[in-house]
């Protein structure tokens, strides 16, 4: 009987935990229904709540072996499946476990090693509250080291929260509420500081050494390499001899009390500094400057007696000059270098030597030809026309054997441009024609070079394109041991192109150049026998000064060289007979004038930016300059633009 009674009080109580969790449909709503349940548990295995969970929720859970305990859970609200899970997150929570989503499915795991999973993407409003998630948080204004020291109280022993110096930032892995509510907390930290600027002006030392200096002592704060919240800018102004400081007003006191301990007396009437030189050539400033002090050594006795302890050396391996003087003395010195060390400007100039040849020739000749019905063609009586008339007769006969004139005329007009033609076809398929033809020829230009100079202001510049050509200086005979010894003495000399060119900017506007423009060439014909023949050799000078703007276009040149050149081509003996012989005979006068034109076109360049406009043009554009494209002039402004 009791056995009895037992089996059934077991049955009512497995029963029973099979109940407490159901589910209970709601009223639905404007036609649809939604779902939901009420959890009241007590005492049940964690394990079969997960298993409750998934099956409500639809989500898969990879549950760790070591996972154990037992669940009470008490309500009396309908909760949808969004509000299981929270409620299954909290659960897990109070047992020191926790749910890292990992792909598809949720890891079930410890919280001392759930921060080292990947932390949930997100905003943290859209989050579950007890879903664990890793953030960055980054700062402004505070360090990232003290906002560390101010959260860690805050963090649960499961969290973790570390700062990264440098880009500033503080990295926190717990729950999204916990989260939240330690980036609400930063953002009231974590509040700009206004920044002061101050000038601290030097009475004693001197301003390069005290910056060096406290960038040595507070290399965090002051380097080159200070970052955070509580650097500070340091400015020297060598002018004034004053210290400019920007920063928060804490570091800038700090700063203030270490400057003034270090602006005292010095303890010696003279002392010795480096000046490293940026620009300016450190041999030049320092022999400018000692001519400066020797004129001073003339004045009065305070004067003199301050330029005799005054030295004054160049050290040209670092550009730099070591001047040992008087504070006074060492202060004109650096007011002067601060004129002097400035970068200067730089003038690119561009040229273009073009060589403009207008010549007039005249060719008179006379051709007679046959040509079967096949096309090909028989000279009779030619005096060198280029073949005309047989291209003519050629190209009478067509593809077919029949005679086209139209193609006759064409293959004449690729020849040349005759002054009379004719032809004749006659009745056993023979043709003939003759051609007189006088030719005249027109202008051409050639485009000698296009070099173009880059130069410091007032400093000369110099190119050179050509070649090394041998001249005979000399020759003589040594006599010994009975033979005679001849020798020939021989100067090389630069033949070609040879452009030097110094500019003078005035004003930053107007260039002033010294141009001097050498071109020299080789003649063919030499003097002398061949064995010592000399090499002759023609040379066109220009040399001028010229005032131009900047990127105007200027020319120069006007030197004329007038060649004439007869000639007269013949058939022996038939080409000298009086009247006929025109017939036989071809003449040709050519007349040609070379004139050499330069233009030139000054571009200042002030700065980096400008320099880097010009390289890129100069690299990008492809220099494929005409001086005539399509039968049109081209404007001398667009020598220089570059053709594709």
């Amino acid at each position: 009987m009791m056995k009895t009674r037992a089996a059934i009080l077991a049955a009512c109580l497995a029963l029973s935990a099979a109940l407490l969790v159901q589910p209970v449909w709601s009223q639905p709503a404007q036609g649809t229904a939604a779902q939901t349940w009420k959890i009241n548990i007590k005492n049940a295995d964690l394990n079969e709540f997960v298993v409750q969970v998934a099956e409500i929720t639809g989500r898969t859970f990879v549950v760790d072996p070591r996972i154990k305990g037992n669940v009470t859970v008490i309500s009396s609200t309908p909760m949808t499946a969004d509000a299981v899970y929270e409620l299954f997150l909290s659960v897990l929570r109070v047992h020191n476990w926790t749910a890292v989503p990992s792909g598809g499915v949720i890891r079930i795991q410890q919280m001392q090693t759930a921060k080292q999973s990947p932390g949930v993407s997100g905003t943290l409003s859209q989050l579950p509250p007890e879903e664990l998630v890793t953030r960055v948080v980054a700062a402004q204004n505070v360090e990232s080291a003290e906002l560390v020291k101010i959260l860690r109280p805050l963090i649960p022993q499961y969290g973790h929260i570390a700062a990264v110096a440098n880009p500033n930032v503080v990295i926190i892995s717990d729950h999204a509420d916990n989260i939240a509510r330690l980036m609400e907390l930063v953002q009231t930290i974590d509040v700009a500081d206004e920044e002061d600027v101050v000038v601290v002006p030097l009475e004693h030392a001197f301003v390069g050494n005290i910056v060096a200096m406290l960038e040595r002592v507070a290399p965090d704060q002051l380097g080159r390499s200070a970052a955070g919240p509580q650097r500070i800018q340091v400015i020297a102004n060598e002018r004034n001899n004053s210290l400019v400081l920007r920063g928060k007003p804490r570091p800038i006191a700090e700063i203030l009390k270490l400057v003034d301990k270090l602006d005292q007396p010095a303890t010696a009437t003279s002392g010795a500094q480096v000046i490293y030189l940026k620009y300016a050539d450190a041999a030049k400033v320092a022999e400018m400057l000692e001519g400066l002090v020797g004129e001073n050594r003339g004045g009065g006795e305070e004067a003199g007696a301050a330029a005799m302890d005054t030295l004054i050396r160049a050290d040209e391996s670092l550009n730099a000059i070591i001047v040992r003087a008087d504070p006074s003395v060492m202060r004109e010195i650096q007011d002067i270098l601060d004129g002097l060390d400035i970068r200067r400007t730089q003038v690119l100039i561009e040229a273009a030597i073009v060589e403009v040849s207008v010549s007039n020739s005249r060719r008179i000749g006379v051709e007679v030809a046959a040509a079967d019905e096949s096309g090909e063609t028989t000279p009779l009586i030619t005096t060198s026309l280029d073949g005309v008339i047989s291209s003519l007769l050629g190209g009478l006969i067509g593809e077919d054997g029949d005679i086209d004139v139209l193609s006759g005329l064409a293959a004449i007009s690729e020849t040349g441009t005759p002054t009379l033609a004719a032809a004749r076809i006659n009745a056993g398929d023979v043709s003939f024609g003759a051609v007189v033809q006088a030719l005249a020829s027109s202008s051409d230009a050639n485009l000698l070079s296009a070099p173009s100079i880059l130069t410091l202001d007032n400093q000369e510049a110099k190119i050179v394109v050509g070649n090394e050509v041998p001249f005979r200086t000399g020759s003589f005979t040594t006599t010994g041991e009975g033979a005679d010894n001849p020798f020939t003495t021989i100067n090389r000399e630069d033949v070609g192109l040879q452009l030097t060119v110094t500019p003078h900017i005035h004003d930053q506007e107007a260039v002033s150049l010294e141009v001097a423009l050498e071109i020299t060439n080789v003649v063919d014909s030499p003097i002398g026998s061949s064995a010592f023949s000399d090499v002759v050799t023609s040379k066109r000078t220009v040399e001028n000064t010229i005032l131009a703007d900047d990127r105007q276009t200027i020319v120069l040149g006007g030197l004329i060289q007038d060649d004439i050149n007869d000639s007269v081509r013949k058939v022996p003996l038939l080409g000298d007979v009086p009247v006929l012989g025109h017939l036989f005979r071809s003449t040709s006068k050519n007349r040609t004038k070379r004139n050499l034109l330069v233009f030139l076109r000054p571009t200042v360049i002030r700065d980096k930016q400008e320099a880097d406009q010009v390289t890129n043009r100069k690299y990008d554009d492809v220099w494929s300059v005409e001086i005539r494209s399509g039968g049109q002039d081209l404007a001398p402004e667009e020598l220089f633009e570059g053709r594709n």
